[in-house]
This record gives structure tokens, C-alpha cells and sequence, in this order.
């Protein structure tokens, strides 16, 4: 296995963005920017980690993608670019790379009120996933109720990169003998190159 503080070291000289998952928060984009004795240095919005919230962290480094846990050590942390917030994160564990594995992923519809509804494994399936929308059906007596012109929120994701939540409207809906098919279109994204390429690893892995 690759030395983690040579990985980690590597990922500060390029300032490589990595993804922080706090516990019981949502996935935090940051960026790597320097490898201390106590640990590493991340920037991110200002105040969203305080000292003390563990975090489990991935990121990619010259196409490997890895994942650990550690703990916020401090907040408020300089860093060269001022107009950020520093974090240096310590007690670093579990390392290990984040290999892909064909057919595990993650495609969910994500309801006001309840769990995640796969689009993979349950009644539900996606019939073709795109960047500007996905088409997805389901029996007619179906749980969960998607309204035409209505709003939902959907996570997609593979196994060695964090999920990632949008924003999306159900364009049209139609109904067969036995099934609703919708086509959702993609509407509120907030890292569009991300978005592309988790969609282009889902497509690769569904064959589609």
C-alpha cells in the first residue's frame, strides 16, 4: 500500500479538492493545501467544521482514489488564500484506497419525508441516466408519488467518489398498463464538471 503522507503530500503541491463527509452532516467540498506533523490542512467555506467533528475524507490522486477518517484538530487554520477558512485534521484512520466495484453505485431518490428510494435494487429503476436528465420507471401502485412539474431531489454516486445531491423536475410523466415512467430533468447542480463525471462512471458501469 502507497504511503499515506507521500499521497497526501502529493495532493497538497497540485492543491487537489478532496470531499469531507462530517458526521451526521452532507458531503463539503474543500481542497488539500498542506501536510503538517499533526496532520493535514484543508480549505472549505468558512465556518462549516468546528474542532472536534470526525469526518471521513476522499480524494483522488493521479487517478487512485483513497479514503480515511480523522478528526478536526482546529479550525480557523491560516492558509494562503485568505478568503478561506483553514482546517487541520488529525487522528487520521482507516486509510485505504476507495477501489471501484462494477455494479456498486449509488441512485436515489430522495423524498421530503422517509429514507432514499433506490433507483437500482428496488421496483423503481433508471432506464437511462444524462446530464440534463434521467428517465426512470416504476410500477403504477408505487410508494413513493411524483407529481408532474414537481420538484425532487435525487444522490448519485459511485463507490470511489463521494455522492453528490441535485436538484431536479419532473418533466413529464406517462403512464403504461403497468408502469409510470418519468422523465426528471436535471435543474440545480452545483459542481457541474463533478456532476459529468459521475454521470459518465454510472453509464460506464450500467452499460447504458
Amino acid at each position: 500500500m502507497e504511503d499515506p503522507r507521500r499521497v497526501l503530500e502529493a495532493a497538497a503541491e497540485q492543491r487537489l479538492a478532496c470531499e469531507v463527509l462530517p458526521r451526521n452532516g452532507a458531503w463539503l467540498r474543500a481542497r488539500v493545501v498542506r501536510v503538517e506533523r499533526g496532520g493535514i490542512v484543508l480549505t472549505l467555506a468558512p465556518g462549516v467544521l468546528s474542532g472536534g467533528v470526525d469526518v471521513r475524507c476522499w480524494l483522488t490522486v493521479e487517478g487512485v482514489s483513497y479514503t480515511f477518517e480523522a478528526s478536526v484538530l482546529r479550525a480557523g487554520v491560516t492558509v494562503p488564500d485568505r478568503s478561506q477558512d483553514g482546517v487541520l485534521l488529525g487522528f487520521l484512520d482507516g486509510w485505504r484506497r476507495a477501489e471501484r466495484v462494477p455494479g456498486t453505485l449509488v441512485l436515489e431518490v430522495l423524498p421530503p419525508n422517509g429514507g432514499p428510494v433506490s433507483l437500482i435494487h428496488g421496483e423503481a429503476r433508471v432506464v437511462d441516466v444524462a446530464p440534463g436528465e434521467w428517465t426512470v420507471t416504476a410500477p403504477l401502485d408505487f410508494r413513493l408519488v411524483l407529481v408532474e412539474h414537481g420538484q425532487v431531489r435525487l444522490r448519485i454516486g459511485l463507490p470511489d467518489r463521494a455522492p453528490m445531491e441535485l436538484g431536479a423536475r419532473v418533466a413529464t410523466l406517462s403512464r403504461g398498463e403497468s408502469h409510470l415512467l418519468y422523465a426528471l430533468k436535471i435543474e440545480q447542480v452545483e459542481d457541474a464538471g463533478r456532476y459529468r463525471d459521475l454521470v459518465d462512471g454510472v453509464r460506464q458501469t450500467l452499460g447504458l
